[in-house]
C-alpha cells in the first residue's frame, strides 16, 4: 500500500473496482473523489495477536472510522438520522457489526449503501453547502482524523528512520501532538489572517494542523534530512487529502534547511504572527542564536517554546535594555499527559510576546531624569557619585 514517492492513495475521476475482491472504494465528500481500501489487516507475524498489533495500520478500521467522520461532520444531525439512521441501529453500526463478525458480503453491501448516499448528496450540493459553514474552524476530531490518514500513508511504515539521530545533540527528533497544538492555536488566537512559522518542524505535523484548523499561512523549517523529506511527503499527501474531503486550508511551505542560515527566512519571520520553537533539547548556544532571530520580529508576535528564552522575573535595567530578552514578555503554561511524543508525563511551555513598550518607557524615564538611570528594581539612581 505504501510505495516510496508514490502519489496519494486518494483518487479523482473514480472508476469501477471491476470485481476486485481485495479492495473496496469509499466515496469522499470532495468532487469526484474516492479512496480504495484493502480488505485485509496486516500482521507482523503469525505469533502476533490482534491486540499486539494495535499500533499497526489497519485499513478496515480506517475505513469504518472515515465513514463515521464523514457522516458526523458533513451532514446536519437531522440529515444524519434521515440518511444513515441512528447510532444504535444505523449504517455505522452495521459496518462495525459486519467487520467484527468478519462478514465480508454484508460489509461490502453496507459500504456500497454509503457510497450511493454520498453520490446522491454530492450531486445535490448538500455536502458542499454544509461544509461552507465551517469556514476555517473545523471540528477537532475531523482535523485529527485527516492528519492521521496523512501520517499513515507517508510516514508510519518508515517511522523507525526518525530515530536515526545523534543522541544529546541539538538535532533530536520529537513531535508536539495534536492536543497541545490545539491549545497553542487557542492561546495565540491564530486564524486565516495570521502567518505561522515552526522552526525545527520535524515531519511537519504542527504546520499541517495549523494550516487546516485555522487557515493560517504556515511554514516549517527542518534541518535533518529524514524528517524534512517526510515533511514534504506529508505536505503533498495533505494537499490531495484535503481536496478529497472538500476542505480548504492555509498555504503550506516545508523548507529543508538550517533556520539560522536559510535564504528568505528573515523575510518570512518579519511577517510572522506566531513562531513555534520546540527547543526542549537545544543547548544554550543555539537558544542564544535563536534569540537574535527574534530581534526583528514584529510587535505583538508570539513565540511558543518548550524552554523559556527569558527569565520569568526579568527586569529591565541599563545593562540589559538593549538585549532581545527585554522586548519579550513571557508567560508560563502547563501541559498534561500525552501532549508530546518524548514523554507521557506533563510539562510546561512558554509564550513570549514581542512588546517593545517597556523598553521604550524605560529609556523615556531615564532621559527625563537628566542623566539618571534605573537600577534592577526600578528605583532611581544618580549617575554621579556622592562625595
Amino acid at each position: 500500500m505504501l510505495v516510496e514517492d508514490s502519489d496519494s492513495t486518494v483518487a479523482s475521476n473514480p472508476s469501477s473496482t471491476g470485481g476486485d475482491s481485495m479492495h473496496v472504494s469509499v466515496e469522499y465528500p470532495g468532487k469526484d473523489s474516492r479512496e480504495k481500501f484493502t480488505l485485509m489487516k496486516p500482521f507482523l507475524s503469525r505469533s502476533k495477536t490482534e491486540s499486539d498489533d494495535k499500533d499497526e495500520y489497519n485499513p478496515i478500521e480506517d475505513l469504518v472510522q472515515t465513514v463515521k467522520i464523514i457522516m458526523e461532520h458533513f451532514f446536519t444531525p437531522e440529515q444524519y438520522k434521515e440518511l444513515f439512521g441512528t447510532a444504535s441501529e444505523g449504517l455505522h453500526r452495521s459496518l462495525t457489526k459486519y467487520k467484527n463478525r468478519k462478514d465480508g458480503a454484508q460489509f461490502l453491501k453496507a459500504v456500497e449503501e454509503f457510497n450511493q448516499i454520498m453520490r446522491k448528496q454530492k450531486s445535490l450540493g448538500a455536502i458542499q453547502e454544509y461544509v461552507r459553514q465551517y469556514g476555517h474552524r473545523l471540528p477537532y476530531d475531523l482535523v485529527v482524523h485527516l492528519l492521521q490518514q496523512v501520517y499513515s500513508r507517508t510516514v508510519a511504515a518508515r517511522a523507525s528512520k526518525l530515530n536515526q539521530y545523534e543522541a544529546f545533540s541539538n538535532n533530536v527528533y520529537g513531535e508536539i501532538l495534536p492536543i497541545l497544538t490545539k491549545e497553542f492555536i487557542q492561546r495565540t488566537k491564530m486564524d486565516e489572517s495570521k502567518v505561522f512559522v515552526d522552526l525545527g518542524c520535524g515531519i511537519g505535523n504542527v504546520v499541517l494542523q495549523v494550516a487546516l484548523q485555522t487557515g493560517a499561512e504556515s511554514y516549517g523549517v527542518e534541518i535533518m534530512d529524514t524528517p524534512a523529506k517526510f515533511a514534504k511527503k506529508q505536505a503533498r499527501e495533505f494537499e490531495a487529502r484535503t481536496r478529497a474531503f472538500g476542505l480548504n486550508h492555509g498555504a503550506v511551505s516545508m523548507i529543508h534547511g538550517d533556520f539560522l542560515d536559510t535564504p528568505g527566512l528573515a523575510g518570512i519571520l518579519a511577517r510572522a504572527d506566531v513562531v513555534l520553537v520546540n527547543n526542549y533539547a537545544f543547548n544554550s548556544a543555539l537558544n542564544q542564536s535563536l534569540l537574535q532571530l527574534f530581534l526583528d520580529l514584529k510587535e505583538g508576535c508570539k513565540i511558543i517554546s518548550l524552554k523559556t528564552f527569558v527569565s520569568l522575573d526579568h527586569k529591565i535595567n541599563v545593562r540589559n535594555a538593549g538585549s532581545v530578552e527585554s522586548i519579550l514578555r513571557v508567560k508560563k503554561y502547563p501541559y498534561y499527559t500525552n501532549a508530546v511524543s518524548w514523554t507521557h508525563n506533563g510539562g510546561e511551555y512558554f509564550i513570549a510576546t514581542v512588546d517593545r513598550s517597556a523598553v521604550q518607557a524605560f529609556w523615556e524615564r531615564a532621559m527625563s531624569d537628566g542623566g539618571a538611570s534605573l537600577d534592577d528594581g526600578g528605583s532611581r539612581r544618580s549617575s554621579t557619585r556622592r562625595r
